[in-house]
């Protein structure tokens, strides 16, 4: 349809509205360029969707639509919110996201009555005070599925916004304190904003970094820049240190006070040393010119920094630049190449050991930049940090000098918080400075760590520095990692060290969890039971180079057992440019990460793995071989149904490589399954989102990417081995109607039967439709439980149609087990509550409601056999009856019977996954009314950094 037959049919459509007084217009994706202005005869209209289009102007008639209430506008062309907006009063929904808008006026909170707003995906650099006055608003999203803005801060008056339960802010630039408060939560924004409204202080503060091999200098630059005396011999730095340095700004004579961080050069420390980098810093890249910048990895550092954090700014140093050193000869054009001249900003030549009097009169210093001009480099580049002047809760900054003036390398929390009471904030405040200043670097936290909830490490190199001793014992290294709990104990009380690098042996079993927290080590299965004087624990980066023969093959046979599939996918990863490259010590935590599904996770000897290799099993989901190839981690699943587990474990390798190293990318790869002409299978290597794109465009045939060969693929194969290219567990279930799979699930609970491949089959999936479910309501985690079964008090009595509101009883499910917290209580009352439920969320809620009953109907028998536990038949039949008349009721709510499979369906569609996101939202502000304490379920975080609430019970899993 061309421009002008689009606008005579929106002209019709308008007609027949106006004719049959409709409350509801839709003139969506018809590629409108303009609107007709008798839209402005609509007077009685109540919803418009004008989405999808391609509108740069709105007509004036517009403001004439006072009944409007929902107004849809995203996907198209304006570069400004219209005057025209401004009468209608009456807007309970507007969405203005993916459009090209710069300013958001101020007026916009004249349209009181707003309850969801969405801006994402446009301009805005700021935002007005003025947003406060929307005092209805519930849902503001700035940032989301269509892209962010350009925010770095919020107004305090989002504060005031009593009824706001969803404010997604993802995608923005926003300032370091403000990033890390949302990333705890909605409440946690509103109590920072509440602390810089109070009063403000400007840091300039920054963060210096310096790397490179070991013996280059970096100690003895360190010490020129702080003006220390000369050292002749300086020992080599374990692990991490820290010193003070200040620089001024060339350009406005402002003060600016670094930390130093001098990193360890020796090779192994490598991977600890990443978990220390941060992006808003400077960066030195140390090099000794008599050894070549190839001696000194030069290239490979850079690369490690900018996988790392790639907005990273780094100076290329060469040291022992003095009379008669070798002159820096680098090649400066290929570094830019690579690196970019935004990341590699200068190439400096230094000498770190003063001049003596002759060595001055023969100039020497002339031939090289001296300490002033590198401190001048250093500054010019800390002032671009967005770390440098800004602002911060004046009281959190205190309690930050008041906290480095302990001169404790840790505090226990109870200290900290009566520090944090002493300037005046409350605890709940207190609780949310920590956890900000363990986000930004400050200090070391966890708090969702039941072993290390009680300690706050205030200077991280302490903590690098007794890693790097561990690291270095010989006697570790030749069992391969092993190592006693007494030999650990022994390494960190070292009389034969100094005072400052003896830990006293409380903190030792600290240790032990901080480094399983860092993903550096697990204790391992079968060691004697007891205390942790008794433990073995495992460092991964020490586990054998060289892969056990015998015990591969006797655990991963040539060909899979009868009945079982096999599929392969690969996670290749690259950088930036689209090249691939090394995730430094990615496989040691992977060993680590996944320890749990380890064949040795019940007998450490029963465990295979090697520095490039490692078998998996999970019961009923199957067994994996993970391998290490080149760069790339290849995965191969063997399963009555792999498409569980083969998901899982690449979700797991490409969130921890892009979450770890920001600068580099996974991108998921399946093997070609045919000959591939003169190769072998599997030689040919198919990016699966660029097969599903081409797939949607009817192509069956895909020709082969290794060169020389001219085979054609066929597109369903290659596909076999893709889970994401399939329909979702969640939505097969759901379109099926849950019932298929009942009967078997009950058959195996009733009967206690063995697990044929068929019912492996069955609760592999119910696994990956759950999970699925917990996957799409990640964000609504933070601030609450998300499993729940709801149904009417008065069961008999309830009918969809004609009630404003009924009172419903709530039954909480602990995320951990998947199991209704009365029967992990073995109490009735534990975890119920009871309120009244109104007709207009429930029937928005509807959508989720059936999904999630539908699925804890499944999961319950999955889980309950997980677990062992038994369950009589008079409580089972009770949860399943309770279970199926809470979707009975969804379903009875749904106005079309496929809105479920719409919601799932349709995730990319905006606000369609964002209703129920709302509803559920909603729900855990009434609960959190009702009981603060969830049920006595507790917030964990796992290993993808989600929040989960589990029964208590299970809090020490995390």
């Amino acid at each position: 349809m061309n421009r002008a037959e689009a606008y005579r049919k929106a002209e019709q459509m308008i007609e027949a509205a106006r004719l049959s007084r409709a409350k509801e217009l839709d003139l969506s994706g018809m590629g409108l360029t303009e609107l007709p202005e008798s839209l402005g005869k609509l007077t009685q209209l109540e919803e418009l969707n004008l989405y999808s289009n391609e509108l740069t102007a709105l007509p004036e008639s517009l403001s004439q639509l006072t009944q409007l209430r929902k107004l849809r506008l995203f996907q198209n062309k304006l570069s400004s919110v219209p005057e025209s907006f401004r009468g209608l009063k009456n807007l309970r929904l507007l969405f203005l996201n993916a459009n090209c808008i710069e300013v958001l006026p101020a007026w916009i909170a004249e349209l009181v009555n707003l309850e969801e707003l969405q801006l994402d995906g446009n301009k805005i650099s700021t935002l007005d005070e003025s947003l406060g006055n929307l005092r209805k608003l519930r849902e503001l999203f700035i940032g989301g599925a269509l892209g962010g803005n350009l925010v770095t801060d919020l107004p305090a008056s989002i504060k005031d916004l009593q009824r706001l339960h969803t404010l997604d802010l993802t995608q923005n630039p926003l300032n370091p304190e403000l990033a890390a408060a949302y990333e705890e939560g909605l409440n946690a924004v509103k109590r920072y904003l509440r602390a810089k409204d109070d009063a403000q202080v400007v840091l300039n503060e920054a963060k210096l970094i310096l790397v490179g091999e070991g013996e280059v200098g970096k100690s003895a630059l360190l010490g020129a820049l702080r003006g220390d005396d000369w050292m002749e011999k300086r020992d080599s730095t374990h692990g991490i240190e820290i010193k003070l340095i200040r620089v001024t700004n060339p350009q406005t004579g402002t003060e600016i006070t670094l930390n130093g961080w001098d990193f360890g050069g020796q090779r192994v420390y490598r991977p600890t040393h990443q978990l220390f980098f941060s992006a808003p810093a400077v960066y030195l890249v140390v090099w000794k010119p008599r050894e070549g910048p190839q001696q000194g990895f030069v290239k490979d550092w850079i690369k490690l920094v900018k996988h790392r954090e790639p907005d990273a700014r780094i100076l290329v140093v060469a040291t022992h630049g003095g009379p008669g050193a070798r002159q820096p000869d680098i090649n400066r054009q290929e570094i830019w190449d690579l690196s970019g001249k935004e990341t590699v900003i200068d190439f400096l030549c230094i000498e770190s050991k003063p001049p003596t009097f002759d060595e001055a009169k023969r100039n020497w210093v002339g031939q090289c930049k001296g300490i002033e001009e590198l401190k001048d480099a250093i500054a010019k580049l800390a002032v671009s940090l967005p770390e440098v002047g800004r602002s911060v809760p004046k009281r959190w900054q205190e309690v930050r000098e008041a906290l480095k003036h302990t001169r404790g390398p840790y505090l226990p929390l109870d200290r900290v918080l009566a520090i944090c009471g002493d300037h005046k904030m409350s605890e709940q405040e207190a609780y949310d400075f920590i956890r900000i200043s363990h986000r930004l670097g400050h200090l070391i936290y966890y708090g969702h760590d039941n072993r290390l909830k009680d300690m706050v490490i205030l200077k991280p190199d302490w903590l690098a520095t007794a890693m790097s001793f561990v690291l270095d014992d010989e006697e570790t290294r030749k069992n391969h990692g092993l190592v006693k709990f007494t030999r650990l104990a022994k390494l960190w009380s070292d009389k034969s060290r100094g005072e400052e690098f003896r830990y006293p042996p409380k903190v030792h079993p600290l240790f032990v969890a901080l480094m399983e927290r860092f993903d550096l080590s697990y204790r391992v299965a079968g060691a004697p039971l007891g205390e942790p004087i008794d433990e073995t624990i495992l460092i991964a980066q020490l586990v054998p180079d060289v892969r056990p023969e015998t015990e591969l093959a006797r655990e991963w046979p040539a060909h899979q057992h009868a009945g079982d599939e096999e599929k392969v996918q690969i996670c290749r990863i690259v950088d930036m440019k689209g090249q691939s490259s090394p995730a430094e010590g990615l496989f040691y935590q992977l060993i680590v990460r996944l320890h749990k599904f380890s064949l040795g996770r019940e007998n450490f000897d029963a465990s295979v793995h090697w520095q490039r290799g490692l078998i998996l099993d999970d019961d009923y989901n199957g067994r994996a071989l993970l391998e290490h190839i080149g760069n790339d981690v290849r995965i191969t699943v063997r399963a009555a149904f792999p498409s569980t587990l083969l998901a899982v474990l690449t979700r797991e390798v490409k969130w921890l490589v892009e979450n770890f190293w920001e600068g580099l990318r996974c991108e998921v790869v399946v093997p070609c399954i045919e000959p591939c002409g003169k190769k072998m299978p599997g030689t040919g290597l198919f990016e699966v989102q660029k097969l599903i794109a081409f797939k949607r465009q009817g192509v069956t045939l895909f020709p082969c990417n290794v060169s020389g060969c001219d085979q054609l693929q066929n597109m369903e194969c290659l596909l076999q081995n893709a889970p994401s290219a399939r329909k979702s567990s969640l939505e097969i279930l759901v379109e099926e109607g849950f019932g298929d799979m009942r009967s078997r699930l009950d058959e195996l609970r009733q009967q206690n039967l063995a697990l044929d491949q068929n019912l492996k089959r069955i609760m592999s999936q119910v696994e990956d439709a759950f999970r699925g479910l917990m996957q799409m309501m990640t964000d609504e985690g933070k601030d609450g439980p998300r499993l729940f079964s709801l149904l009417p008090v008065e069961r008999s009595r309830f009918n969809p149609i004609g009630w404003v509101k009924k009172r419903f009883r709530v039954t909480l499910w602990c995320e951990h087990t998947r199991l209704p917290l009365p029967l992990i209580n073995n109490n009735d009352q534990e975890g119920v509550y009871e309120f009244d439920v109104t007709r207009e969320w429930f029937s928005a809620a509807a959508p989720y409601l059936k999904v999630l009953t539908g699925t804890l109907s499944l999961m319950l028998p999955v889980a309950a056999s997980a677990t062992k536990l038994i369950l009589d038949e008079a409580t089972y039949k009770s949860l399943e009856d309770q279970l199926d008349f809470g979707k009975d009721c969804a379903d009875a709510m749904l106005d079309i019977a496929d809105k479920a499979v719409e919601w799932l369906a349709e995730t990319e569609r905006p606000g369609v996954v964002r209703a129920q996101g709302g509803a559920l939202r909603e729900f855990q502000e009434w609960l959190k009314n009702e009981d603060p304490g969830f049920g006595d379920l507790r917030k964990v975080l796992n290993k993808q950094k989600e929040f989960l609430w589990v029964h208590r019970a299970f809090e020490k899993e995390y």
